[in-house]
């Protein structure tokens, strides 16, 4: 009996139990999961990789200082040299919310374990395996389809490596996706604006992580102000429809992007409260006071600063990928390379996808497009929302220096658009098909496990994941 019938059997079994049952024998091997590949060896490799020598050292002056600062020339953060910061502001790129998550870590474990440096970003993966199920439960109203969309991202490379490396990305993906589904919630249940109004916190504290939350903030609130019209639409015509349209798309801005402003402000505060942050003092410097005029003057001209830097960057960097290729996986980001103290082996991290999963899903995502358009699908036109929150944007930015592993706050919705093309399958008599591809993806994640976490492999085994040039 091949593996693929015995995993339908299984399936048989488990969806004759009642649901609380599926739900804790699909759900729970999903977390342990995503859990032990996440936290298993966190603390290696044990130096700064890619740009965490930016976002660990900014993270432990935040939680110091309240601010970023610099440090002294040639201090090594990972050998343990982790209180040579001045007390000088330093210019960042992006807003604090992600740098005092991640400061969390090092505040509970230690600036000198590299475990504390990763362990908020390993829980935000956590998290994110949690919401894409929540949100696959709610919108396929099947416990397997939330569990194989869970699955795939807990065992993805591009959601595991950004787990394993304290940058702001994947705490980013974690609160759009928390937003994603409180608007859910919120377009289920919509007299009551709660879900709206924790929607608006969420991409607030998205934006606050880093600016393409804003990206979020305009297609979530157009996806509300545009199913709600069109439910209103149905009840009534003419003046009458002007006016409730109106004044529903004044209510869903009021609860959506104020609090969301109020919750980034917020997240400056440390800046606020201090005196020795970059551009803290411009204001008093120009003569325009210290009061809080001059505060919020030189808050401004800090993010002007902030604006012209992000829109002109445009410098080369060797692993660089252009948004246009990103669905093709032209060109991953490895994070690090180099021997392991044992002849022969290497530690090698890269964030490359499961091809089997990310050619798959963004197939898929063209499907999902067709199948709105074809059965006007309000669950799927969901799904496109995310994409355009999370990808579309980059697509006019093809200049900028920007990477591949941006898109892990893509791949939730691109997961989702895989389910909904399996869930599409497996009700067509596709059963085995689908029995197949799933024990394909697990193969596959197998072998690219050992790559994604940074564990000590021959030589000869991290070169045969190059299976292109450009992923060198």
């Amino acid at each position: 009996m091949s593996v693929s019938v015995r995993l339908l059997e299984a399936r048989t079994r488990i969806g004759s139990l009642s649901p609380r049952l599926q739900t804790a024998l699909l759900y729970g091997p999903v977390l342990v999961l995503a859990s032990l590949i996440r936290l298993v060896n966190l603390q290696s490799p044990s130096v700064l990789v890619f740009d965490e020598v930016y976002y660990v050292r900014d993270a432990w002056t935040l939680w110091n200082l309240g601010y970023e600062a610099e440090w002294a020339p040639g201090s090594d953060f990972a050998g343990g040299d982790v209180n040579s910061f001045t007390r000088v502001g330093d210019f960042i790129a992006h807003p604090p919310l992600g740098k005092w998550i991640i400061g969390s870590g090092m505040a509970l474990f230690g600036p000198e374990n590299p475990f504390g440096w990763r362990i908020a970003t390993a829980i935000a993966g956590i998290i994110v395996v949690v919401l894409v199920m929540l949100i696959a439960r709610r919108m396929f109203h099947s416990i397997a389809a939330a569990a194989v969309a869970g699955l795939f991202v807990a065992i993805d490379g591009i959601a595991i490596t950004m787990s394993r490396t304290a940058l702001l990305d994947g705490l980013l993906a974690m609160f759009i996706l928390a937003a994603f589904l409180a608007v859910l919630r919120h377009l289920d249940t919509p007299r009551w604006g709660g879900s709206l109004l924790f929607a608006g916190v969420l991409l607030g504290a998205a934006t606050a992580v880093k600016w393409s939350g804003l990206f979020a903030i305009a297609a979530f609130g157009l996806w509300v102000v545009v199913v709600e019209t069109l439910r209103i639409r149905t009840v009534n015509r003419g003046s009458r429809f002007v006016w409730r349209s109106t004044l529903g798309a004044v209510r869903s801005f009021a609860l959506f992007v104020p609090v969301a402003l109020v919750v980034y402000v917020s997240s400056w505060s440390g800046w606020i409260l201090s005196a020795g942050g970059y551009s803290r003092s411009w204001a008093a410097d120009a003569g325009h006071g210290d009061g809080p005029s001059g505060i919020a003057r030189s808050l401004w001209k800090y993010h002007l600063d902030i604006f012209n830097y992000n829109v002109g960057l445009d410098s080369p960097h060797n692993y660089q990928a252009n948004p246009f290729g990103w669905l093709a996986m032209i060109r991953p980001t490895a994070f690090y390379y180099a021997p392991s103290g044992t002849d022969g082996f290497v530690q090698y991290v890269t964030s490359v996808a499961n091809p089997v999963i990310w050619w798959a899903g963004a197939l898929s995502i063209v499907a999902v497009i067709v199948m709105v358009i074809r059965k006007a699908s309000w669950n799927n036109a969901a799904i496109l929302v995310g994409v355009a929150a999370t990808y579309v944007p980059w697509l006019f930015f093809s200049q900028r220096t920007v990477f591949q592993f941006y898109t892990v706050t893509l791949e939730p919705f691109l997961v989702l658009a895989l389910v909904a093309v399996l869930v599409w399958m497996w009700t067509h008599r596709l059963r085995v098909l689908v029995a197949n591809y799933l024990i394909v993806v697990v193969a596959v994640s197998a072998f690219f496990l050992p790559v994604w976490m940074g564990l000590p492999i021959p030589q000869w085994f991290a070169v045969i994941h190059y299976w292109f040039p450009s992923w060198i």
